[in-house]
């Protein structure tokens, strides 16, 4: 089943670095095409070339062909001027029209061309563009190790860049090729990182995206139910958008989810619209997918002679591109189909073709190149982090030797005003301190509270946890002693004591338990992550609920008050998780970033009305939980709906420490 479903790969999205220039558009909607057009015969010089430049980008997912007609045009005339920058964007925006419709040899010829320019003129932003757009070709193309290759290298430029919008980009358009790998944990911890980033940007194209390619890796999981959700959520959001070209990539996987939970009708419709989208827009390799997973849903229901047409017809485009990948789908259908149709010499000739074609796709030193080239990468960031800090610090010495004179000098000047100012505010200040004093007061009144019902409710359960197990042991032991004082047999006299020592082993082990939830000592002497690992495998010993945790690159220790905030809200998560989300899945992932670290909690469990746990009379959890994130100044963010499966919370805390290799825990 897993390789089925790895074959039928639903489409992803990938995210584009979109290309600024002058008043250029953003992701070609912003901006009237038309009143480009009627402008373009009146403009001249860098000006002309700047039109067309963004009707070439403005177009390129709208109509490829028209869009590289201005990009062409663009180019020529860049040349002619000697205008480098120009001439490195048209042909950037040139080989994304060849992409877009499969024509992956010309693309790379143009963006690879944009590379050499951009590398020359040192247009650091620009030149991480264009490496993704190659990184997209590639992966398009099946070859994951140079996909990697480049989006790593643009990686590099935005983090140096610290531009947040083209890291989740790239995050996004690595975890496609994760995908591709199966990595189907890593992928949706990348989608969530981006999403995260999007959402804080208020990036709606963005957000779009991230939401299309959930949809797409949970078929992969496989939980339909999530897919049809996310799938039609983007696309709802991208025709809000007027981002139209992107529509039969989501209404695809929502035709696959609505396949695999048996309503193919509904499937049948979606795929019919998306391959008529396909077709308008030119779009081969797509096209192709589409016409596989139409063959083989026809198949499904009888109409043989309509998918081996299908299927032929897949095959015959994705030969014509060289989009190994759709080839090895096309066999795949066509193996399928003539199975069904009970044709079994042309079946078993397609399934020899598919596996030929997989094989040659998907071979295990591909898998270890990624990782290699993975930990290279790792290796390389941490050496230019060092050469940064390093530089860094000289700038910043040679900055404070020469303005040390000047600051000097401004020192009385800021004095004098510092004085003025002091009596002119002071009124001011005065109302503004009594009023946050006031509320201050309101707030920590609220959190006192919250921890004295915590308070309370801890010491309740502890003091049951004495009566109920520690009391009744106790009790049975005493019986024992005085049993043991009348008894004049012998025999009995040995059972009595040997029960006893089996109480006296259960009153131990008691004692451990009651210790271990006031204040796990692996917690205290180890800290956070071995505590939160010993919870884990404390819930897997005594409950049917799996549950893991997954570790990268996080800090060996952190900060006391911190490791028990966050090991308590866990506690309150997972106890409610436990209670109320029917859950059989929990998965806890730690990963670590320069300034902070991100905790995300996943379960397969009911979703939750958020409000009405924010507000809840009868428990002071969620209070509890703000009251320990604010004290070590973090953020938490729930992620569930109410009469939808699977809910995600994460966490995010401040941090900067020496970090340790990645970990499972189960």
């Amino acid at each position: 089943m897993a390789m089925w479903l790895f074959l039928t790969k639903p489409k992803v999205y990938y995210v584009w670095g979109a290309i600024f220039l002058g008043s250029c558009l953003a992701h070609g909607q912003s901006k009237n095409l038309d009143s480009l057009k009627q402008v373009l015969p009146t403009t001249k010089g860098k000006q002309k070339v700047l039109v067309l430049l963004e009707l070439c980008w403005g177009y390129r997912f709208v109509n490829a062909d028209t869009a590289r007609s201005y990009g062409l045009a663009a180019l020529e005339m860049s040349r002619t001027g000697k205008i480098e920058d120009y001439e490195a964007e048209a042909l950037n925006n040139i080989g994304v029209t060849y992409e877009a419709q499969g024509n992956y040899d010309d693309a790379l010829s143009y963006e690879l061309q944009a590379l050499e320019i951009r590398k020359r003129l040192g247009d650091d932003a620009k030149m991480a563009n264009t490496l993704n757009t190659l990184g997209i070709v590639y992966d398009e193309k099946g070859d994951y190790s140079k996909a990697l290759s480049y989006y790593y290298d643009a990686r590099r430029i935005y983090e140096r860049l610290k531009d947040k919008s083209k890291i989740a980009m790239v995050l996004t358009n690595i975890g496609i090729v994760m995908r591709a790998q199966k990595d189907f944990k890593n992928v949706v911890s990348n989608y969530r990182q981006a999403l995260t980033i999007y959402e804080h940007l208020k990036n709606k194209f963005g957000i779009a995206a991230c939401h299309s390619n959930l949809g797409a890796v949970y078929l992969n999981i496989p939980n339909y139910d999530s897919a049809i959700y996310y799938s039609l959520l983007a696309s709802k959001e991208f025709e809000e958008q007027n981002i139209r070209q992107f529509l039969p990539t989501t209404l695809s996987n929502a035709a696959i989810a609505y396949e695999r939970t048996n309503q193919y009708a509904k499937s049948k419709q979606f795929f019919l619209i998306a391959k008529k989208f396909h077709e308008e827009y030119n779009s081969k390799k797509e096209l192709s997918f589409t016409l596989s997973q139409l063959a083989k849903l026809e198949s499904k229901l009888g109409n043989f002679s309509t998918a081996v047409n299908d299927a032929k017809e897949a095959l015959v485009i994705a030969k014509k591109i060289k989009a190994m990948e759709q080839v090895m789908q096309a066999h795949q259908a066509l193996a399928e189909v003539s199975a069904n149709a009970s044709d079994f010499k042309n079946a078993y000739r397609e399934h020899l073709l598919f596996a030929e074609a997989k094989d040659s796709l998907f071979q295990k030193e591909k898998s270890k190149a990624l990782l290699e080239l993975q930990a290279k990468y790792e290796t390389e960031k941490h050496k230019q982090e060092i050469a940064f800090l390093n530089q860094e610090n000289q700038l910043k010495s040679t900055a404070l030797n020469r303005n040390y004179l000047i600051i000097l000098g401004l020192i009385l000047f800021v004095a004098l005003l510092l004085v003025v100012f002091y009596f002119w505010r002071y009124r001011s200040i005065q109302m503004q301190k009594a009023l946050a004093q006031e509320q201050n007061e309101r707030l920590r009144e609220t959190q006192i509270r919250a921890v004295i019902d915590s308070q309370e409710a801890e010491r309740k359960r502890f003091a049951s946890d004495l009566h109920d197990g520690m009391g009744q042991l106790i009790s049975a032991l005493q019986l024992n002693s005085q049993s043991i004082k009348n008894s004049n047999d012998q025999a009995k006299t040995i059972s009595l004591v040997e029960n006893s020592e089996q109480l006296l082993v259960d009153i131990q082990q008691e004692i451990r338990n009651i210790a271990f939830n006031l204040m796990p000592p692996v917690l205290m002497k180890e800290g956070l992550i071995p505590a939160v690992g010993e919870l884990v495998r404390r819930i897997n010993k005594a409950s049917s609920l799996k549950a893991e945790v997954v570790v990268h690159d996080v800090a060996r220790r952190f900060a006391d008050v911190a490791e028990i905030s966050v090991y308590r809200i866990l506690q309150e998560l997972v106890s409610n998780i436990f209670k109320h989300g029917n859950a059989t899945q929990l998965a806890i992932s730690f990963t670590g970033y320069e300034t902070e670290v991100i905790i995300t909690i996943e379960d397969d469990g009911d979703g939750f009305d958020l409000t009405k746990f924010q507000n809840s009379v009868r428990s002071n959890g969620y209070r509890t939980i703000q009251t320990r994130i604010h004290l070590i100044k973090g953020n938490i963010d729930f992620d569930s709906v109410l009469g939808r499966k699977n809910n995600t919370t994460t966490i995010t805390v401040p941090f900067v420490s020496e970090t340790i290799q990645t970990t499972f825990i189960t």
